[in-house]
């Protein structure tokens, strides 16, 4: 996939727009500018001590370079017009030098780490990147920058297997236009984010930030060019899986934003998840060849989506619904949710793990919100509903394992519901 013609432009700038100039090299002081790399806290301020440094930059922007001289400060991050400080650390600013402070969200939290701007130029004829793995929810990554034509299978990474909050060295690479490519670790198939048309200008020096997305398997990407300009690429996909789940095993058929998700998909069948274009949700949804109703809804750059069909009194519905795929937050425990997709059943669905509570009344067509639990073996899981005597599924023999997200499905006939559990990540 393409970024568009102007987003390219953008990145390849001289260093005339937001956050330019380089501070106080020449002059003996030192200066710091603020880099905003996380959209989950808004604008940002930046303080050293109780003085106003920078106010107000936005998500995938950059505040001016301000002029301190040398020594340790205090910076402080706070939303902008809070006094609340969300980020405090204490930070050497070196005599004649530039530094970048760069802030970021992961883990659900934000948190910076500080670039010294004062890489050398590269051979004429030549750029140099380096990567930043911003995202621990997105774990090791390889990253191939490479001509738009070539394929994964014949490339080798630029950078192999860089771990969560770490930077690569820098590769000097000859100018042009280039292809980026994110994968999981030594995974071609596992693609993460791929846009096209980046420009690695003569003598450009750019850090490739990886940041954490929506569905927290794929990666957004924001470019830093040293002392310049600071540009958001976001990811051009999203991810969306189909799920089968009408009574009488209903057959479904989905294509979404272009891409075939299934051309038969017999109930209760849980379909695995697919790269589309992110965007407004488009396309067709049938049971049994009876076209359904698509929601309205836009697939953000990032997502991961459920599209759930199921069926009552003869009539099917298409459901989309938001799939929280980061990992739990404690390396110990896993993260369970409930999806009821029983159309027909008139009542919700509560969900325990060993007795405790997971998911409580949850309604027809709907998730619960991810819980965070220990994980192990031989765990009893059970989901029950007001209306029935019985357990709708009960299994006292569940692996759940640290690290992992996992769904247990309930779907198909209201007098025979079926539970399948899933590992999501």
């Amino acid at each position: 996939m393409k970024i568009t013609p102007w987003l390219a432009a953008a990145v390849a700038l001289v260093p005339v727009l937001q956050a330019c100039g380089g501070g106080s090299d020449s002059d003996g002081d030192g200066a710091v500018r603020l880099v905003n790399a996380s959209s989950a806290y808004g604008a940002l301020d930046l303080y050293s001590s109780d003085t106003l440094l920078s106010s107000a930059v936005a998500p995938e922007g950059a505040g001016s370079y301000v002029t301190l001289g040398a020594g340790t400060y205090t910076l402080k991050l706070k939303r902008n017009g809070s006094s609340t400080t969300v980020n405090s650390t204490d930070r050497s600013v070196a005599a004649s030098t530039s530094h970048t402070l760069l802030a970021y969200s992961t883990a659900d939290t934000l948190r910076s780490v500080f670039l010294t701007d004062n890489e050398t130029a590269p051979t004429s004829g030549a750029a140099k990147l380096r990567v930043f793995n911003a995202s621990t929810e997105a774990g090791a990554l390889d990253v191939y920058v490479t001509a738009s034509s070539a394929t994964l299978a014949d490339s080798s990474p630029t950078v192999s297997a860089l771990g969560t909050e770490r930077f690569s060295s820098y590769n000097e690479i000859s100018a042009g236009s280039y292809r980026v490519r994110v994968t999981g670790s030594g995974d071609k198939t596992d693609l993460r984010l791929d846009v096209d048309g980046i420009s690695l200008a003569d003598q450009r020096i750019g850090t490739l930030v990886l940041t954490t997305t929506p569905g927290g398997v794929l990666v957004n990407s924001l470019f830093i060019d040293q002392k310049s300009t600071v540009t958001g690429v976001a990811n051009p996909s999203a991810r969306i899986r189909l799920v089968a789940g009408a009574g009488s095993n209903g057959t479904v058929a989905a294509t979404i934003n272009g891409t075939s998700l299934s051309s038969g998909l017999r109930s209760p069948t849980v379909g695995a998840y697919a790269l589309v274009p992110a965007g407004s949700l488009s396309g067709s949804v049938t049971l049994e060849g009876t076209a359904l109703t698509l929601p309205t809804a836009t697939l953000a750059a990032g997502s991961d989506s459920t599209l759930l069909v199921t069926s009552a009194g003869g009539a099917g519905t298409a459901t989309l619904i938001a799939d929280d795929n980061k990992p739990a937050i404690t390396s110990t425990n896993a993260k369970l949710r409930l999806v009821h997709g029983v159309g027909a059943l008139g009542s919700s669905i509560t969900l325990t793990a060993d007795y405790s509570a997971v998911a409580t009344d949850t309604p027809v067509n709907s998730a619960s919100t991810p819980a965070a639990i220990t994980a192990g073996t031989d765990m009893r899981l059970e989901a029950t509903t007001p209306t029935a005597a019985s357990s709708l599924f009960l299994d006292s023999a569940v692996t759940l394992v640290a690290g992992k997200v996992y769904t247990l499905f309930m779907l198909g006939d209201a007098n025979a519901p079926a539970g399948v559990l899933r590992r999501d990540r």
